[in-house]
């Protein structure tokens, strides 16, 4: 009935992939719900549910679009609860020639359909997510041979590479990071503006979640979830994030205070993260902002470029370079426990309570929360 089939991950929502140049009545797209990707670890309610909606209007917008469509939902009879058994059915019953994946963006999945695919006679080839600004392999071939990773290393040679924030072979500004600017306190009387978020109803896909028993941490109000669950959305955020809150983002971005829970911070990772957009066109929209304002200054928008084009893509590098044995790695040797505290928040210690909690409650912690208080935590405590 169709030639090809196209796996669509539930984090590879990306319209702009050269998949969707055009559609083809010989090509059927899949995307599905299942219980081997919901169960792994335990994932927070707000990302389940979120992914959830976004693999549902994405799948209402190529269908939209002309493109041909099968989407398998978790309460499915049919649905075999397995990405590679459900496309050993699909390839039965729509008589497939060929089957096409987009690169996982965990070892995981990429080992589990690898294998899938070794017992598969027809053809299957994993293409490109076209998603970030580097392969998997380029952190480890920049680094080869070399003692150890650095990241501005990295960051430099993406800066040349990609031309944001340069003049012809020189940084913006006359330095390549601004760091040291980056770590100033929240002022007493200073009130960060209000997050942008949106209102969605989504208690049909909680209800589901929770009735097929699927195990999930921290809260979430069915009836207001406010994560973007589509592009236009995603786009929103964006440039909410730069006409509102890029302006003070370098002053503040390792700041922690309880008069706010977003600070300054743009809260994009999970719409890059499902690949709504991309972070050439979130690094671009900042770079546009700061040469176009005269308030926005180079450690505002230098600031934030290092953690997308820096950080966000030399940790994919690494993770990609060291699997599997970068999961097993623990140089100090820490066996203890994390206490039960660490999932609930009930701590006198403030800074770990207020980030524990508003993990809980909003499914967001930022770098300094995650990596200078619960992580360190973690670290301390062994």
């Amino acid at each position: 009935m169709y030639s090809k089939l196209r796996l669509i991950l539930g984090d590879q929502l990306n319209i702009d992939h050269s998949w969707f140049k055009e559609s083809n009545e010989n090509v059927l797209y899949v995307l599905m719900e299942v219980r081997e990707e919901t169960d792994y670890t335990q994932h927070h309610i707000q990302k389940v549910t979120g992914i959830f909606a976004a693999m549902r209007k994405f799948n209402q917008m190529i269908e939209g679009k002309g493109f041909k469509s099968t989407y398998l939902k978790l309460s499915d009879d049919k649905n075999e609860q397995s990405v590679p058994a459900n496309l050993s059915a699909l390839i039965e019953e729509f008589d497939i020639e060929e089957v096409e994946y987009q690169e996982p963006d965990e070892y995981r999945l990429d080992e589990l359909l690898k294998e899938w695919s070794k017992g598969i006679e027809i053809p299957v080839r994993k293409v490109s997510t076209e998603h970030f600004f580097t392969s998997r392999e380029m952190v480890g071939e920049l680094f080869r041979n070399k003692k150890a990773y650095l990241m501005e290393t990295f960051y430099r040679e993406m800066r040349k590479r990609t031309g944001l924030l340069m003049k012809g072979q020189e940084p913006e500004g006359g330095k390549w990071n601004y760091d040291p600017t980056n770590r100033k306190k929240l002022p007493k009387d200073h009130q960060p503006p209000p997050p942008l978020l949106f209102d969605h109803d989504l208690s049909d896909i909680v209800h589901m979640i929770r009735e097929h028993g699927v195990s999930t941490l921290g809260n979430i109000d069915p009836e207001h979830y406010s994560w973007p669950i589509d592009r236009e959305e995603a786009l929103n955020l964006l440039k909410y994030f730069c006409e509102h809150l890029l302006l003070h983002f370098g002053d503040f971005q390792d700041a922690l205070t309880s008069k706010s829970w977003t600070l300054y911070h743009s809260r994009l990772s999970f719409a890059m993260n499902l690949k709504l957009i991309s972070p050439k066109e979130v690094c671009d929209a900042v770079e546009s902002t700061f040469r176009a304002s005269d308030e926005v200054d180079i450690t505002q928008a230098e600031g934030f470029i290092r953690q997308i084009l820096g950080w966000r893509e030399f940790m994919r590098g690494i993770y990609w370079a060291e699997m599997p044995g970068f999961a097993e790695m623990n140089h100090f040797e820490h066996a203890a426990p994390l206490p039960s505290w660490y999932w609930n928040g009930k701590t006198k210690m403030a800074c770990l309570r207020q980030a524990i909690q508003q993990s809980l409650d909003h499914g967001y912690a930022h770098h300094i929360q995650r990596l200078m208080v619960t992580g360190n935590f973690a670290l301390l405590a062994g």
